[in-house]
């Protein structure tokens, strides 16, 4: 976060915010995607975290590159996934 200067709440509300949620086949994280304001414009942002015992761990945020998510849907590697609603980390 400290690398791409991203706002400590950003991931937060990225996924409180999420309006699409995936599942990594790769990684075995799950991915939420949000649009937010980042480096001064609207831009797609992930966050991939994992969730074990009702339990969050960030596992990196950045923003979408063009066509970064169809590549990864396309090739199989995000799934959708649905998530319950539930509160984001403190």
């Amino acid at each position: 976060m400290a690398m791409r200067q991203i706002p400590k709440n950003l991931p937060r509300r990225i996924l409180q915010r999420a309006n699409e949620s995936f599942y990594d086949k790769i990684t075995g994280n799950f991915i939420a995607l949000a649009r937010a304001r980042y480096a001064g414009k609207m831009r797609e942002m992930m966050v991939a975290f994992s969730e074990k015992n009702d339990e969050i761990t960030l596992v990196t945020v950045h923003p979408l590159k063009p066509h970064q998510k169809t590549n990864r849907i396309v090739s199989g590697r995000w799934v959708p996934h649905e998530r319950e609603k539930k509160k984001a980390p403190r």
